[in-house]
């Protein structure tokens, strides 16, 4: 029998950190409110609601997107983003996925409005008190706050990423790495999914996996690094994943050199600073997408940035400016392994530059679904995190959340964007090794 939150009991706490306000459809913190769009608000309110019940995926699409049809995988998007916000550590933690079935919420309890201050020790303000009484409320408040600003500041440290480097006999170093624990798990039992097929050797190769999306890139190893006209970054979702080193082999010979991608038609050089790449490949069809980031140094550790985003033509022949965004980035002052650097990105605008009707006379492709939701996700989160893997002279591998890998190359004369993000002798925070590796043909 269904047991939805009481009127009185309003307040239902996720987590130790987290609660959720029924009747303002808020989620919260005692530090603050936690940004939600309307899907993410909706979504998450007809689970707590109805907890502990399981929903299946209509009742959850037609909550967060009424009269609007969507497909399946804005609801997967939403709920991935849902996952990050309340910083589960393992898939399932606080919103479970119930196979065939639909997902559910766990919660700890349902609190009045009461409880919850008696909770977390933050007392109301009468409507008539005196300047004594007022004084020892903000005081009180005050300290409340502070003590449980420590606890959540300890909850809402960086994702901690589990990792594992393997080295084979044929000079391969292959990293993988996911944010959950059974993402992780699957990675590491699927080894020869990803190198048995592929016949591969002396190659540096990273593997991510979240959800139902993968990540991988890959360069050919050098004694000096990575073979810059050998970086690859490919994001795919579970369906590609037994295909996907055959329809690599026969796609990534015919992929330019991140260096020698230009955007002109002239070639005129673009003063950017930076030049970002990766592939999409969704039902067996390749798209690649070139970027690049104006930034402007705001302080020691802050950019503002706009980033254009380029599609290819039909032939590809020539890369066409499809939309922009832009932000802020902030770098943090640690980092966690296996990462060197890590970055919190301030997403504030996205805008298509074509229309429909133009991408069609120019030749481009309609956005793939994995497309449509890395759009969706910078225009709907408030924040996430980027992660520098790997490093050298002009390269750098950067794992985004909701973006996957991307290859960064300098380009243009602003200095920048790669000067702090160089600083420091080490290429990874892992044992990569190089020095065994034949020289590249």
């Amino acid at each position: 029998m269904s047991k939805k939150v009481k009127a009185s009991a309003h307040i239902a706490q996720i987590s130790d950190s987290f609660f959720f306000d029924c009747q303002k459809k808020t989620l919260f913190t005692i530090l603050g409110i936690v940004s939600l769009n309307r899907a993410e608000k909706e979504v998450l309110f007809r689970l707590v609601s109805q907890t502990p019940n399981i929903l299946n995926k209509e009742t959850l699409l037609s909550a967060g997107w009424a009269r609007k049809e969507v497909a399946e995988t804005s609801l997967f998007q939403t709920i991935r983003t849902l996952r990050i916000k309340l910083k589960e550590e393992k898939v399932g933690q606080y919103i479970e996925l119930i196979p065939r079935m639909g997902y559910r919420v766990n919660i700890q309890r349902q609190l009045t409005a009461d409880e919850y201050h008696a909770l977390t020790n933050t007392p109301k303000l009468k409507s008539k008190t005196n300047s004594r009484v007022r004084l020892t409320f903000v005081l009180t408040l005050a300290l409340a706050a502070c003590t449980v600003l420590i606890g959540f500041l300890a909850s809402s440290k960086p994702t901690d990423y589990k990792y594992k480097l393997v080295n084979d006999k044929k000079n391969n170093t292959i990293v993988f790495l996911s944010m959950n624990q059974d993402d992780f798990d699957y990675l590491l039992k699927a080894t020869d999914i990803f190198i048995t097929p592929g016949n591969l050797s002396n190659k540096l190769m990273f593997i991510h996996k979240l959800d139902n999306e993968f990540s991988i890139a890959i360069c050919d190893k050098t004694p000096e690094g990575c073979d810059i006209d050998t970086a690859h970054a490919i994001s795919f979702n579970h369906s590609q994943l037994s295909t996907i080193w055959d329809l690599l082999g026969n796609y990534l010979p015919k992929v330019p050199p991140l260096a020698a991608m230009n955007v002109l038609k002239d070639n005129t050089a673009i003063q950017s600073g930076v030049k970002s790449y990766n592939i999409f490949l969704e039902k067996g069809d390749f798209t690649t997408h070139l970027s690049h980031h104006f930034v402007n140094l705001v302080d020691e550790a802050t950019w503002l940035f706009t980033t254009i985003n380029y599609r290819p033509n039909a032939d590809q022949s020539a890369f066409i400016a499809a939309s922009f965004r832009g932000g802020r980035s902030i770098m943090n002052k640690h980092s966690k392994m296996p990462f060197l650097i890590t970055i919190n990105n301030y997403p504030e605008y996205f805008y298509w530059v074509l229309s429909p009707s133009d991408k069609k006379q120019l030749g481009i492709k309609p956005p793939t679904q994995q497309e449509i939701n890395t759009n969706d996700f910078n225009i709907e989160v408030d924040e996430y995190t980027s992660y520098l893997l790997y490093r050298q002279s002009q390269l750098q591998l950067w794992l985004s959340e909701g973006y996957g890998f991307h290859w960064f190359n300098k380009d243009g004369n602003n200095p920048h964007v790669f000067s702090l993000l160089m600083e420091g002798d080490k290429r990874s925070a892992l044992p990569i090794e190089f020095e065994q590796s034949t020289a590249h043909h």
